[in-house]
């Protein structure tokens, strides 16, 4: 046995596996080339893991936002706001991206008020922590059209 290298994800696995243990691609089929940018579909954005986390970071920093994690192999973008309406520590928001088919990603997340400093009670006052993620997403599609 010999080890080789996923011609999709480029992780290393054994030569007589039908397929890659890590991404699930076939091993030695032709596989499409990956896109080399990021197009929205609908509701859904098209690309790489890697360049949806990309621009999610590009578009929560345009917003003005502290990134507190970006992770391109499991699609997570995690993100701070600065002072809100319900928390003087402002919104936690993160956004997953779920592969529904071959390169074609859906987008979603969730965001909570912060609670520090000696503050006793943080509102998420009309929904507040959902809207910083959409606005994320929602900047997300701007940028790349």
């Amino acid at each position: 046995m010999a080890l080789i290298e996923c011609q999709e994800c480029g992780r290393e696995i054994s030569d007589r596996a039908a397929a890659c243990i890590h991404c699930g691609a076939p091993i030695g089929a032709v596989a499409e080339p990956a896109p080399d940018k990021v197009t929205v579909k609908g509701e859904d954005f098209g690309g790489t893991r890697q360049l949806l986390v990309r621009l999610a970071t590009k578009a929560a920093l345009s917003l003005n936002y502290k990134i507190d994690q970006a992770d391109e192999v499991s699609g997570l973008v995690s993100f701070t706001t600065g002072m809100t309406w319900g928390s003087w520590s402002g919104v936690s928001g993160s956004i997953y991206f779920e592969e529904v088919e071959p390169n074609v990603f859906k987008a979603s997340g969730r965001g909570k008020q912060n609670l520090r400093g000696g503050q006793v009670v943080a509102l998420d006052l009309f929904g507040e922590a959902g809207k910083k993620v959409s606005k994320v997403v929602d900047e997300m599609r701007r940028i790349a059209q």
